[in-house]
């Protein structure tokens, strides 16, 4: 009985933990969806150097999202959402 109840406190517990490790991710790859879409909205109807620069990013942007680099994809979106005049 002390066994069972045991394994169940355990398996309890890393339930619990797990569910709390997935609430921390940080970005999930629809966030790089989003960013690359708002980026092109804006960037696609510009014709400056602005524009130009931001849709090359937005290619970077999705490279960086496959390869998994979020926090780096992150701040290069941010800036260029930046360079553009969007609020994020």
């Amino acid at each position: 009985m002390i066994r069972i109840m045991l394994v169940m406190f355990a398996l309890v517990s890393m339930m619990w933990l797990s569910t709390a490790a997935m609430a921390q991710q940080s970005t999930v790859m629809s966030d790089c969806d989003q960013w690359i879409a708002k980026i092109h909205a804006e960037a696609d109807d510009r014709v400056d150097e602005a524009g130009w620069t931001a849709r090359q990013k937005a290619d970077d942007i999705a490279q960086m999202c496959k390869e998994g680099k979020m926090t780096e994809a992150q701040k290069t979106a941010s800036d260029m959402m930046t360079l553009l005049g969007i609020k994020m």
